[in-house]
């Protein structure tokens, strides 16, 4: 057997001890180790930027629905109607249902918060979505919550009174009925005012137009832009246009006249050739004018009948004065009111204006049937000045009625036409001379806007 030989340690305990000695004098992996600890932090980090950006373009669509929405509330409210129905469904129609997807619609009206609180004109709209963390959960619990909040309410719009105005008290789809409509040649100028209609306005065929702006409470068709010049852009589903000569508005509401009376004058005629003064009054069964009319300022009544101006009538009011003007009223049994029957070719200078009927030139009955016809054809030697107002009618305007250097002058019907060749002049501008102010007595157009 070959003797085994001793085993020496020495030399061996030697270098394990100075190995041990190096290991823990040395700094390799260091870097990797710290790396390893922060590692987790730095993918939370990242994770969080990520879903921040996540986070970032939902809080903005977020705040789309919230103002759109509260747009949709503030529009209901100005309609008469709940603003909460208009408001949860527009904020859906904009991806955030109420009860979906954790997110809770609040709508407040009036706003329960900040400086629009407690105006019963006003919408309040609180958007909240709670979104899942994913990449970001390793460091931050639970779900980060979107909010966002908007307020609108309607406000009168600046310097753009109604000169033109369809009531559409009549019309059905408020989208698709059209109560103010330009077509054909027309042109109206109406740089100080605007056209509105509480259905929809509709410009087509060669019809040019110069205002304001255009407002409907439903849509604004513009065929031609090239023809369209507006100060401000043209504005849909705004809130409804109030008809403030109404007999039941207060403070500025037109009382109803009486529908008959004693007789002044019955079937009153003029024959051509003939020259007469007439003087205010009633005159019943109407006047058919084809002579000279001189007319004394005042109230003309016409029960029962129509204003008829032949080619040859010559009317005006020699003593007229701003203020001091005429006013013809139509009025009578419901079936029988008429209105003004003007050929093209009579001669007319009228300015409007009684103390009963301020700034009015023509006032027909509100009693009057619904959708009675009322044309008003225009010539060049056709003059006028103030309002137009046949508030059951629906009016069409032909030709240069009423000329073109007035200083006032406004319509208001059922449903209004401009066609053919007219060339309307419409401004508010000196109505105030007539007893009508512009900011106050004319129709003021809403709109709705945010606020908060």
């Amino acid at each position: 057997m070959t003797p085994r030989l001793p085993i020496d340690l020495s030399a061996a305990t030697i270098d394990l001890g100075r190995a041990l000695r190096r290991l823990f004098r040395t700094e390799k992996g260091a870097t990797a180790i710290t790396f390893g600890a922060m590692a987790t932090v730095l993918v939370g980090f990242a994770g969080v930027a990520v879903e921040g950006g996540s986070w970032y373009v939902t809080r903005r669509a977020a705040q789309t629905a919230a103002d759109t929405a509260a747009q949709a509330g503030a529009a209901a409210v100005a309609f008469n109607r709940p603003a909460l129905a208009a408001a949860v469904e527009t904020g859906a129609r904009n991806g955030f249902t109420d009860g979906a997807n954790n997110t809770t619609v609040t709508v407040n009206s009036p706003p329960a918060q900040g400086p629009n609180a407690g105006d019963a004109s006003a919408v309040e709209v609180i958007v909240q979505r709670a979104v899942p963390l994913q990449i970001a959960a390793l460091f931050m619990g639970g779900n980060a919550t979107i909010a966002t909040r908007a307020v609108a309410r309607s406000v009168l719009m600046g310097g753009g009174s109604a000169c033109i105005l369809a009531l559409g008290e009549q019309g059905g789809n408020l989208v698709q009925e059209v109560d103010l409509s330009m077509g054909g040649n027309a042109s109206v100028t109406a740089a100080s005012c605007s056209l509105a209609s509480n259905t929809s306005i509709k410009q087509f065929g060669n019809s040019k137009i110069n205002a304001f702006t255009l407002a409907a409470v439903g849509t604004v068709q513009i065929g031609n832009p090239n023809n369209v010049t507006l100060e401000r852009p043209p504005a849909s589903f705004q809130p409804p246009i109030q008809d403030p000569f109404a007999p039941d508005v207060p403070g500025t509401g037109v009382p109803l006249p009486a529908q008959s009376g004693t007789c002044n004058h019955t079937n009153y005629s003029l024959n051509p050739n003939q020259t007469q003064t007439l003087s205010p009054g009633r005159y019943c069964g109407g006047m058919d004018l084809k002579g000279t009319a001189n007319l004394t300022p005042g109230v003309y009544v016409l029960q029962n009948g129509d204003m008829t101006a032949n080619a040859q009538a010559n009317i005006s009011c020699p003593t007229c004065t701003p203020g001091n003007g005429v006013t013809f009223v139509f009025t009578g049994e419901v079936n029988q009111i008429g209105g003004p029957k003007i050929n093209g070719g009579a001669t007319i200078n009228l300015a409007g204006g009684t103390s009963q009927y301020p700034g009015m030139l023509m006032y027909q009955d509100p009693r009057a049937p619904a959708a009675n016809d009322i044309k008003l054809n225009g010539g060049a030697n056709i003059t006028t000045s103030g309002l137009f107002y046949f508030p059951s009618a629906d009016l069409t305007i032909n030709g240069n009625f009423g000329g073109s250097n007035t200083t006032c002058k406004a319509f208001i019907g059922e449903s209004i036409v401009l066609t053919g060749t007219t060339e309307q002049v419409v401004r508010v501008d000196g109505c105030a001379a007539l007893g009508l102010d512009a900011e106050t007595d004319l129709p003021q157009i809403r709109i709705v806007r945010l606020v908060e």
